[in-house]
C-alpha cells in the first residue's frame, strides 16, 4: 500500500443531513434533560423521611485453627450508602456535564471528531456514568462487597474504553481505506458481559432461594439489560452501514437518545422503588 501522510483535519465520514449545528443544540437539550431529573434524585435522596442504607463490606478470610485448619471468610462493613439519591443523581449530572462540555467550550474538537468519526467525549463520560449506573445495579441485586464492586466498575469503564479504541483505531482504517477492525469491540463486549453475568448469578440464586425480590428491581434488570445491549447493537449497525446507520451523525444521535433513556429508567425506577413515600 502506498504510504501517504495522513491529515487529521480530512472528512473521513460520508457528509450527512444532519447538522453540526443540530447536533450542537440537541446535546445542550440532552444536558439540560438530565441535568434536571440530576437534581431532582439528588435533592429527593437527601431527605430524611426517604432515607435508605446499603452496606458495603469486606470478607477478607480468618484462619481458623483445628483441627482440622480451615480458611472462612470474615464479612465487614467497610462503610454504608445512606444518600442513594446522592449515587442516582450522579450518573445523571456526569451526562449534563459531558452534554454541556460538548455544546459549548468543547465544540469545536468535537465536531472535528465526528468528521473523522468519534466522540471521544462520548467514551469517557460512558467510563464514569454507566459505571456508576452499573455498581448501583449490583448493589441492588445483592453485590455487596466492596473488592467485587471494584472489578464491576473496572470491567465496565474498560468496556467503554474499548469504545473509544474501537472508534480512534478506525479512524485510520478509514485514511487507509482498509476494512473495519472489530478486536477491540470483542474485547468491549467480554469486559463488558462479566458483571451482567455476575449480577445474573445473583438475581436467580435470589430467585432460587425463594428471597423476595421487590417489582421494581425485576424492572431494573430486564429494561437496564435491554438497554445495555442496544449501545453495542448501535455501534454495529453504525460500522456495517446499516440503514439509516450509513450516516455516522445518526448512530451519534442515537447513542445520546440511548444514554437520556437509560439513565432515566435506572433513575425513576429506582425512585419509585426506594424513594417514594410508599415504597
Amino acid at each position: 500500500m502506498e504510504n501517504r501522510k495522513i491529515n487529521d483535519s480530512e472528512w473521513l465520514i460520508p457528509k450527512s443531513d444532519i447538522s453540526f449545528d443540530y447536533l450542537l443544540k440537541f446535546n445542550r437539550n440532552m444536558g439540560i434533560l438530565h441535568l434536571i431529573q440530576g437534581l431532582i434524585m439528588v435533592i429527593f435522596g437527601f431527605l430524611p423521611q426517604l432515607a435508605f442504607r446499603i452496606d458495603v463490606y469486606t470478607t477478607y478470610i480468618k484462619f481458623v485453627l483445628g483441627p482440622p485448619n480451615t480458611i472462612e471468610p470474615n464479612p465487614e462493613i467497610l462503610f454504608s450508602i445512606s444518600a442513594v439519591g446522592a449515587l442516582v443523581g450522579s450518573f445523571l449530572l456526569i451526562s449534563a456535564l459531558a452534554h454541556f462540555l460538548i455544546a459549548y467550550p468543547l465544540n469545536k474538537s468535537y465536531i472535528k471528531n465526528l468528521k473523522r468519526g468519534i466522540n471521544k467525549v462520548r467514551w469517557f463520560e460512558y467510563a464514569f456514568s454507566s459505571s456508576i449506573m452499573i455498581l448501583l445495579i449490583a448493589l441492588f441485586f445483592g453485590v455487596l462487597d466492596f473488592w467485587a464492586l471494584v472489578m464491576i466498575f473496572t470491567l465496565n469503564a474498560l468496556m467503554n474504553m474499548f469504545g473509544l479504541v474501537m472508534e480512534s483505531y478506525n479512524v485510520y482504517t478509514r485514511k487507509l481505506g482498509e476494512k473495519i477492525k472489530w478486536g477491540p469491540y470483542y474485547l468491549g463486549v467480554i469486559a463488558g458481559a462479566v458483571p451482567w453475568i455476575v449480577i445474573t448469578a445473583f438475581f436467580f440464586n435470589t430467585s432460587v432461594t425463594g428471597g423476595q425480590i421487590p417489582g421494581f428491581v425485576y424492572g431494573i434488570y430486564i429494561i437496564e439489560l435491554f438497554f445495555y445491549n442496544t449501545f453495542a447493537i448501535n455501534m454495529i449497525l453504525q460500522y456495517k452501514g446499516v440503514w439509516k446507520w450509513k450516516d455516522y451523525l445518526f448512530g451519534e444521535k442515537v447513542y445520546q437518545l440511548l444514554s437520556l433513556i437509560s439513565k432515566s429508567f435506572l433513575a425513576w425506577l429506582v425512585f419509585g422503588g426506594v424513594f417514594s413515600p410508599t415504597g
